[in-house]
């Protein structure tokens, strides 16, 4: 014992020693105009206790700190001021953080924020987020998505599903672009082909991002084809003074990122991951959903070719498999998922964006890309024989597209663009009808169906245009209109839209936006039979508005009402049939109200309320039933700050249960006779709700400086009351239905190191 006392504390003292002797870290970037990308020079960044730092000629900027955590303020004259609110500074290490800056028309009874940026394109429902706060948000475990599922407006199925229910849509409504390319499905292990609840968890680490934006309805007209919501990903830039890199794992997941420096103009960043989701579920025995895995590479090179033309090339693949043997599918609570399964999605997305100031007044972003994808899955009964399911899908995308901004001058710009894109693509269904399998009535007579369908070259293009007319200080108006055209559908369609913001005083403004927005049939539906190849694109109609207070500088209070009108909606009205019904109607409508505190300072937070109402059905003259996405009341709380050098975040998230169908056992005329679970009538659709939602989760972190690098674990707990919230019901026999719920608190242990 007496020897052993000496070398604990040893062990002790060596982080106290190492802290000790800690040298500086970098935080660089460039700072640039948003509209035009000129650089702006004479910019100042102003970090708490720190000498201030100017930008040079070409935006560029350089900032030496000792390890910690700043808050970093960035003002030019003539622009509107942003503030980043959580710089982690490790020694040695440098941070890139480049900054858009907004041109400002103002006068003297303007007040503006640093810390809440508006566009004139998207006033409202929109929200900016840079890798700290996505870091940092509890519950979410660093996935994007379950950071996104924690704001106003957004809902999952439960904490198991890294889906987004934005507003009443369902998850195959969201848009996605990453480094400027679409990307069709932002999930891992999606079921998008096996009930449409969505994924499990993004395809990117927290680790990759720089920042994103997020719009939850009423964006521009620069984005197309979803009727939902729109995600703008920007993924890091490798610095370029030294060759640099982080390890990052938890409970679920390992990977590392290195950054390469190319000489002075140009840098590689790469990044890998590999999952081990299946060993945390067994270690934490939390349900039996197989045994996931997934891998995935991401490259991102950046290179300046001039001083007015930058390059960059993003190279991503994303892999995932998922297997259940006949042990663990014998144990799942669903009947009709009791499969034995081996399925796996594949896909390569490569793209490569020239970045050209054009000129005093103009910007262009040309981006050529290509996506290639493979989903295949084959789904066996207990019997090990019988075959349920199988799928084998492959697509592929290759496009181009342009998008132009310029400035005539401070209360006039302009945005212009369009593209063309060409996808193929091979796809193979088989269903079995479910005698034996299901006692659903719909799944129980359904017939046996099979279905081959190849997708020659078809081409899409589209071409949009805006105007951001700053009328005065207070009155900012855009107007924008959007043309497609869907080769899929073979129509051409005009999507009009449009903006406002008017303050009222230096603190309060209203804002407005309204359009309409067009979604094409899947492919995957499309291919289901040759019915659905009749299908049109869909519509929903966004009617925004919304008041917005500033509190104080960091604090801000905004009432936000929507209503979303659909039209042409892609229906399946049973599962007996693969064919949908393009005659779909509906409408989601409700207010929320959102207080902010942003990250900056000790604390930071946000109490969310939002009222929501969702209904749809199947033709004009047909029966409203609610829709599946929707929880009429949900509130959201989240609290976060900063004790010697812990950092606490907790969220409490109370809604209402999502909709279900009442089913009544029924019995056919026929000889001999089959009882099973079946619809009464129209009536009972969605005609139930499950229990209340409840969810506590708390995220704790700490970071540790060394001379050369830095380690910050971190404790993130799901469900910390063991709350039993219901995701799904099951019909396992003709007594009584089951329910399915998440009970288990869920703990993701894991930590970061930069170096």
């Amino acid at each position: 014992m007496k020897r052993i006392f000496p070398i604990t504390l040893l062990l002790a003292l060596i982080p106290i020693v190492s802290s000790a002797q800690t040298s500086t870290g970098f935080v660089t970037g460039r700072i640039t105009e948003r509209i035009t990308g000129q650089p702006v020079a004479n910019a100042k960044i102003i970090i708490e206790s720190q000498p201030e730092i100017t930008t040079d000629p070409d935006g560029r900027y350089q900032i030496e700190l000792p390890p910690g955590t700043y808050q970093a303020k960035i003002s030019a004259s003539g622009y509107a001021p942003q503030v980043i609110g959580a710089i982690s500074v490790t020694a040695k290490y440098t941070s890139v953080y480049d900054v858009k800056l907004d041109v400002q028309v103002t006068d003297e009874t303007t007040v503006t924020s640093g810390y809440f940026q508006t566009t004139t394109d998207q006033p409202l429902s929109n929200v900016s987020l840079r890798r700290a706060e996505i870091r940092a948000m509890p519950g979410s475990g660093g996935d994007v998505l379950r950071v996104i599922g924690s704001l106003p407006g957004v809902t999952s199925v439960g904490a198991q599903y890294g889906d987004l229910l934005v507003r009443g849509g369902t998850p195959n409504e969201n848009l996605t672009f990453i480094d400027n390319i679409p990307i069709g499905d932002f999930t891992y292990f999606t079921d998008q082909y096996d009930g449409g609840k969505g994924g499990r968890g993004a395809v990117l680490a927290p680790d990759v991002f720089d920042r994103l934006e997020f719009s939850a309805g009423g964006f521009g007209v620069r984005y197309g084809d979803r009727m939902s919501s729109a995600l703008d990903v920007t993924l890091r830039n490798a610095n370029r003074k030294r060759i640099q890199g982080s390890l990052f794992t938890d409970s679920g997941n390992a990977g590392a990122s290195v950054e390469i420096p190319l000489g002075k103009r140009a840098g590689w960043f790469f990044s890998a991951r590999r999952s081990y989701i299946d060993v945390a579920l067994d270690l934490f025995n939390i349900g039996d959903i197989g045994k996931p895995r997934n891998l995935d590479f991401i490259n991102k090179f950046d290179f300046d070719l001039a001083a007015r033309h930058k390059l960059t090339v993003t190279a991503m693949n994303f892999n995932d498999r998922a297997t259940v043997p006949l042990e663990s599918a014998q144990k799942i609570g669903s009947r009709r998922d009791q499969l034995i399964t081996e399925r796996s999605s594949h896909r390569t997305v490569i793209g490569a964006t020239l970045s050209s100031t054009l000129g005093e007044k103009a910007f262009s972003n040309l981006t050529a890309w290509g996506i290639s994808e493979h989903n295949d899955g084959s789904f066996l009964r207990l019997d090990q024989r019988t075959l349920q399911r199988q799928r084998d899908l492959r697509e592929s995308n290759f496009g181009l597209k342009e998008e132009l901004t310029a400035s005539f001058s401070p209360r006039l710009n302009l945005a212009a663009g369009g593209g063309i894109s060409i996808q193929q693509g091979s796809f193979y269904t088989f269903e079995r009808n479910g005698v034996g399998y299901s006692l659903v009535g719909e799944e129980y007579f359904a017939a046996t169906r099979s279905n081959s369908f190849r997708l020659a070259q078809t081409a899409n293009a589209y071409g949009y245009a805006q105007l951001a007319v700053q009328i005065n200080s207070q009155f900012s108006i855009t107007p924008g209109i959007r043309l497609d055209r869907y080769g899929l559908t073979s129509q051409t369609l005009v999507s009009p839209r449009i903006s406002a913001r008017y303050r009222f005083a230096s603190k309060l403004a209203f804002n407005f936006a309204s359009g309409i927005y067009r979604q094409p049939p899947s492919t995957y539906v499309f291919s289901l039979s040759e019915q659905n190849q009749n299908l049109n694109a869909q519509r929903a109609t966004h009617i925004i508005g919304g008041i917005e207070w500033l509190a104080t500088e960091d604090v801000r209070v905004t009432v936000e009402a929507f209503q979303k009108s659909y039209g042409n909606l892609n229906l399946q009205p049973t599962r007996l049939t693969p064919n949908y019904v393009g005659t779909g109607e509906g409408y989601a409508r409700g207010i929320e109200i959102t207080a902010q505190k942003a990250l900056a300072g000790r604390w930071a937070g946000q109490a969310a309320y939002s009222f929501s109402q969702s209904k749809l059905r199947f033709a004009p003259t047909g029966f409203h039933f609610p829709s599946d996405t929707i929880r009429p009341h949900q509130l959201t709380l989240i609290g976060m700050t900063r004790l010697k050098g812990f950092s606490f975040a907790a969220k409490m998230r109370v809604a209402s249960g999502l909709p279900y169908s009442k089913l009544t056992v029924q019995s056919t005329t026929t000889t001999p006779i089959v009882r099973t679970w079946g619809l009464a009538s129209e009536a009972d659709r969605n005609s139930l709700r499950f229990s209340k939602y409840f969810q506590l989760d708390l995220r704790v972190e700490k970071k540790f400086d060394f001379h050369r690098w830095s380690f910050a674990p971190y404790a993130d707990f799901f469900n910390l009351t063991r709350y039993r919230n219901i995701t799904d019901v099951t019909y396992r026999n003709l007594t009584s239905p089951s329910f399915l719920s998440e009970r288990k608190i869920i703990p993701i242990i894991g930590a970061r190191v930069e170096f």
